[in-house]
């Protein structure tokens, strides 16, 4: 049985061996042709240039044998074609079994380094473009750059022409009384009583005394001591305001503070400048009353900023608190100047405010007999008012009023008389005479209004009262008196 397997595994080698013999036989054949036609077609590739230049016979007669002689029998030449199709035939076969055992890969490289095997034609015109593809996915937004610098501000425009007279206005109120009449014969010589009173009075009154002890309010802020310290005697009836009339609305504005300011002394100056707000570094001026309804202005770049709502104007210097500081500025609105006032011991920072309702701690006003600054003393808190000379900017004298800034809701000075309000800004319930220093008995209602009084001032121009009520600018008639 161990035979019989022997045997047949040395047959099965044996064929295996016969086999790898008749490959190996067949592989050398092929490689032998493969030479051969090699050899062809080099010679057919140097050929070629000649054959350009001739004739189809010249070609094949390089390529191969010489073509048999014309004088050739019929048969001959039957038995040439004869030939020459066997030829072909095998031709044939040995470039199919060529092709069928060499690798493609062997090919592809034989094309490519030798142009005699795969003849390749002139490259084709191009072909037309392909359609357009498919848009891309919008990037996303980029970092937005660094802001630039802030411009120059521009040149100031002219001022307009004076716009056309408008209607003429309603009667007014009725006019001052005339001057008082010549003095009257000398009365009897009275009693002299209450000459330390008297003394005591004056005391009271006087700016070298501070402090609520010496404050004589007619609100009972301090009862019980104001029986011993009555008001004095009003002053000059015509230059004492005993009430005001019903105000008239002039515009309104889209800010609750802010103030409206005119000319006083120049009547023939209409302009009109506004601050918005009670804090910031520009104001609006407009031409006129009709440039004011239409809102047509230009800005005025001040220096630092602005703050509360007690601005004034007088013979063309704007009149401001510089924000943050105990310093007031005047500048000039039609030529560039500039003067500073240092307010000393004065409120000015930390909302301890001279009046809160309009977000104030400098109130600068305007009357007949100058201008003035009222603030509130850092030491007791009253309210102080200091006298300006308006040639050098410099405090004249410092009067203490002994009232109370916390009782207080706003104020203003006319004739030398300072008025001010309770803190619902709707009764005049103190009033102080500046040249006198001392208290006058005035009380009259202001208005009915609850809403917020940003402004109160004085207009020498019109002898009347300017307003700001949330956002609406009011005019009161004033009435002096008796």
């Amino acid at each position: 049985m161990e035979a019989a397997g022997g045997r047949a595994l040395r047959c099965l080698l044996a064929a295996v061996g016969l086999l790898s013999a008749l490959s190996a036989a067949g592989t050398l054949f092929l490689l032998a042709q493969w030479r051969e036609l090699g050899a062809a077609l080099r010679e057919l590739e140097a050929a070629r240039p000649a054959a350009a230049n001739g004739s189809v016979r010249d070609l094949l007669g390089a390529a191969g044998p010489a073509l048999p002689a014309a004088s050739r029998t019929k048969r001959s030449r039957r038995g040439e074609r004869t030939r020459g199709h066997v030829r072909a035939e095998n031709d044939e076969m040995l470039m199919m079994m060529t092709y069928s055992m060499v690798p493609v890969r062997v090919m592809v490289d034989l094309c490519n380094s030798t142009k005699g095997i795969c003849l390749t034609g002139p490259p084709g015109p191009p072909g037309p473009p392909g359609l357009d593809g498919v848009p891309g996915y919008n990037g996303s937004d980029g970092v937005p750059g660094v802001p630039g610098q802030k411009g120059e501000p521009g040149v100031n425009g002219k001022r307009g022409k004076i716009g056309v007279p408008g209607p003429k206005g309603a009667k007014g109120e009725p006019g001052l009384p005339g001057p008082p009449g010549p003095p009257g014969p000398p009365g009897p010589p009275g009693k002299r009583k209450g000459k330390g009173k008297a003394q005591l009075q004056e005391n009271v009154y006087s700016s070298k005394c501070t402090g609520e002890t010496c404050a004589v309010p007619n609100d009972d802020t301090l009862a019980g001591k104001a029986e011993d310290r009555t008001p004095a005697p009003s002053k000059n009836p015509e230059c004492v305001i005993r009430s005001v009339g019903s105000p008239v609305h002039f515009v309104s504005v889209q800010q609750t503070f802010g103030t409206w300011m005119r000319e006083p002394a120049n009547i023939s100056d209409e302009r009109i400048w506004l601050t918005m707000h009670f804090s910031g570094n520009s104001i609006k001026e407009y031409e006129n009353s009709n440039a004011l309804l239409n809102d047509s202005y230009r800005i005025i770049n001040i220096t630092g900023f602005f703050y509360g709502c007690g601005h004034a104007v007088q013979n063309n210097y704007l009149y401001y608190q510089k924000g943050g500081t105990n310093v007031i500025l005047k500048l000039g609105l039609d030529k560039a100047s500039l003067g500073t006032l240092l307010i000393e011991n004065a409120l000015y920072h930390g909302r301890n405010y001279l009046f809160s309702n309009s977000k104030t701690y400098f109130n600068v006003a305007v009357d007949e007999k100058g201008l003035w600054i009222i603030y509130a003393s850092s030491t007791d808190e009253n309210i102080i008012v200091a006298h300006i000379d308006e040639e050098t900017f410099s405090v004249i004298r410092h009067i203490n009023t002994t009232y109370p800034k916390s009782k207080a809701g706003n104020a203003f000075i006319a004739c030398g008389i300072m008025y001010v309000t309770d803190t619902k800004d709707t009764t005049v319930s103190f009033a102080f005479d500046l040249l006198k220093e001392q208290q006058i008995d005035v009380r009259f209602e202001l208005r009915s209004s609850q809403s917020v009084l940003a402004m109160l001032s004085y207009s020498l121009r019109d002898k009347n009262l300017y307003t700001w009520e949330n956002g609406s600018l009011m005019v009161y008639p004033v009435r002096f008196g008796r």
